[in-house]
């Protein structure tokens, strides 16, 4: 146990929401002697929960969702994390600026937080989005390459991210190759986004129903993966201060096949919000035949692939158990079937597989390549691999704050060496750590290297 300094000033943070990743940002805030830490859950049991891991760690029931609820709680704290769904951030933001109170979340950072910069930056505090693994870990460690390219007077021609948090492959022993560590509804959802990336200098839009069909194979550290993009990549082009570059895409891993199977999913209606209700008892079998309006299992294993077929009979869409509640939509059916058939096990482990790549021109016209590559798995007693990559820059965003170490106030993305070398360099004595590798013109070409994009 450390040692109090009574010189130093006691730092207060509250935790909204205990979730998976909030256990091992209490952990790392927990360190510090002079932190003062408060979780707050959607229920007393919840945070008690989580609190009683820890000594002198407090706990208290909050909604979230409550204006008054949020003034009554929030005032008085140095720093609130919240890891609580992103639709809530913008209320505890505003409430944050009301109170001025410093904030930090894993989240993505909306138009509609955005517009919050100056209140924040009139109220004297910071607001730090994306600082979780990607968006997060991601732009620390893109952000260090690029700057250092730029004070060199290189340019950098392309840039293609991928990041993917998938089981371990000891433990990948399903057909889809894919785990959930939590509720699945929101990992579903974002496979009906829509993407934007660029590429060859020209703008490209997949939209949400194609984004499975657009995968590609990727070969990383001898594992055979897909690829496909994710969000809008494009904006980053300003936020990164590469506004010249011809080639721009941030995306997802997952092993080989994922791809093409929740495809099928969808082709089934399994993945829609507005329709698929169940009211009723009815079995898995009789639930897909109605959204397909058929009565014959075979007309759709026609229009499916061996591989695919055997996937969802495996999940088990097509087997004659009673659903175990009631519904409202079709994807929140499936994510019920996902949780208990997709979930991680006692000692199982997961891996975070986080790869950059860059193409630089120098001012001679040469180009040369870089590769940046993080993998982390996690520990069977202990935190998982996404659970520290996501709990641990929170946390070390939110003491940094605390502690006056990043002195910038407004709205804040962790893009700038004030914030990234300090958390690159904290993350590293964790063992979250990037291996660079460096290949010249002679060594590597542009086909090989954006193999993915050819």
């Amino acid at each position: 146990m450390a040692i109090i300094n009574q010189t130093e000033q006691i730092r207060r943070f509250l935790i909204l929401g205990a979730g998976f990743v909030a256990e091992p940002a209490v952990e790392y805030l927990n360190r510090q002697a002079n932190n003062q830490i408060t979780i707050a859950g959607y229920t007393l049991d919840e945070a008690q929960g989580l609190a009683t891991k820890f000594e002198s760690v407090k706990a208290l029931q909050i909604n979230v969702a409550n204006k008054q609820q949020l003034l009554d709680t929030i005032g008085g704290f140095d720093v609130i994390v919240s890891l609580v769904p992103a639709p809530f951030h913008l209320l505890i933001a505003k409430v944050c600026i009301e109170l001025k109170v410093n904030m930090v979340t894993a989240s993505y950072q909306t138009p509609e937080m955005k517009a919050l910069s100056n209140d924040a930056e009139q109220a004297g505090i910071c607001i730090m989005n994306e600082i979780g693994l990607d968006p997060g870990i991601d732009h620390l460690a893109a952000m260090e390459i690029i700057d250092k390219a730029h004070g060199k007077g290189h340019e950098i021609e392309s840039f293609v991210s991928w990041c993917g948090g998938i089981p371990a492959p000891d433990d990948n022993d399903n057909p889809l190759g894919y785990k959930f560590s939590w509720e699945p509804r929101g990992a579903i959802m974002v496979l009906r986004n829509d993407a934007t990336y660029q590429q060859n200098d020209k703008v490209v839009k997949v939209k949400g129903e194609n984004l499975m069909a657009w995968s590609t194979p990727i070969e990383i550290t001898g594992l055979d993966f897909e690829c496909y993009p994710n969000r809008e990549s494009t904006s980053y082009k300003s936020i990164y201060g590469i506004e010249n570059i011809k080639d721009i895409i941030r995306g997802t891993l997952r092993y080989e096949g994922f791809c093409h199977i929740m495809q099928s999913f969808k082709d089934l209606g399994l993945m829609e919000t507005d329709f698929g209700s169940v009211n009723e008892e009815i079995t898995w079998k009789n639930y897909v035949l109605r959204l397909n309006n058929t009565d014959d299992l075979s007309k759709l294993q026609t229009n499916m692939s061996p591989k695919a077929w055997d996937a969802i009979n495996w999940v088990g869409c097509f087997s004659d158990e009673l659903m175990a509640s009631k519904k409202d939509c079709s994807i929140d059916v499936l994510c019920e079937l996902f949780l208990k058939k997709l979930s991680y096990k006692p000692q199982e482990k997961d891996m975070v597989v986080l790869l950059h790549k860059f193409i630089m021109k120098k001012p001679d016209g040469s180009r040369y390549y870089i590769s940046s590559l993080l993998k982390a798995i996690g520990d069977p007693n202990g935190y998982s691999a996404m659970a520290k990559t996501v709990g641990y820059p929170v946390a070390m965003s939110a003491q940094l704050i605390a502690d006056g170490k990043i002195k910038t106030r407004g709205l804040l993305l962790p893009v700038t060496q004030e914030i990234y070398q300090p958390i690159l360099k904290l993350l590293e004595i964790e063992g979250i750590e990037f291996i660079e590798t460096h290949m010249t013109n002679k060594e590597m070409s542009v086909d090989i290297f954006l193999t993915e994009l050819n």
